[in-house]
């Protein structure tokens, strides 16, 4: 709240306007304004029946300062004026201000980036278990140009989609340089022997004994394949199809 004052040389109207101690006509006479008083006008306050302002009297013998009751000073009615006009400078600028936040045009709203596998072009953790057979597996003895990694699960048929589907491929480019190895999320070794019974597999399976599934995401239903460049960097992760069979293809042709 801005204060307002108001300077004023004032000549005595017929009626005298008495100045108080307080803002009631109870409150003590000090004095009243004479022809000769300048009055500054310092503040309007709540008063019991009507509006009161707070003002300065500027005498050469001494500042007196004290309350008036009413509007009837010319020099609180320029107050007032002055008061009324900053609040609708004021009542303005907010206005403005609205219309020109209004004003602003909405931009289109973008897409959402599509999801990015977070494993991808990271190191592929080391890892090591015994195959079906007994046999010591680890990722690094595979020595692949390319490796295929691939996450199953004996109970779910979706799943062992992910080591079936690569056969074709590994087939084509064992000799080349893929290699290719499937981790089981079940670690009991007689599930994975049953679940395989009618498939033969060229390349080892083991067992998940470390969680590594869970810590790369891996659905047990859904299985996940991941494709490992000659430094065991991920190159592709997903499902085995398509598009997985033709990075593994441009790889292999480098």
């Amino acid at each position: 709240m801005h204060t307002l004052v108001l300077f004023a040389f004032l000549q005595s109207p017929p009626a005298v306007e008495l100045v108080r101690s307080g803002c009631s006509t109870d409150a003590r006479e000090i004095t009243s304004v004479g022809s000769g008083d300048r009055v500054e006008v310092e503040m309007a306050m709540a008063g019991v029946e009507e509006t009161c302002y707070k003002i300065t009297l500027v005498r050469p013998e001494g500042n007196v300062s004290g309350y008036v009751l009413g509007d009837s000073l010319p020099a609180v009615t320029a107050f007032v004026r002055r008061r009324e006009k900053v609040s609708e400078e004021s009542a303005a600028e907010e206005a403005r201000l609205l219309l020109a936040r209004l004003a602003v045009p909405k931009t289109d709203a973008k897409e959402p980036p599509k999801p990015v596998d977070p494993v991808i072009s990271t190191q592929f953790e080391e890892f090591s278990g015994r195959d079906t057979h007994g046999k010591t597996v680890n990722l690094s003895g595979l020595k692949g140009r390319v490796t295929v990694v691939s996450f199953w699960s004996p109970k779910s048929t979706q799943s062992q989609n992910q080591l079936t589907s690569a056969l074709a491929l590994y087939n084509q480019f064992h000799r080349s340089g893929l290699a290719a190895v499937g981790v089981s999320m079940d670690p009991n070794p007689d599930h994975v022997l049953a679940a395989l019974d009618d498939v033969t597999l060229p390349w080892p399976q083991v067992a998940d004994s470390s969680g590594m599934a869970a810590r790369y995401n891996v659905d047990p239903k859904a299985g996940k394949t991941f494709v490992l460049d000659a430094s065991h960097r991920v190159v592709a992760a997903g499902q085995m199809g398509p598009e997985m069979a033709k990075t593994i293809r441009e790889l292999m042709s480098q």
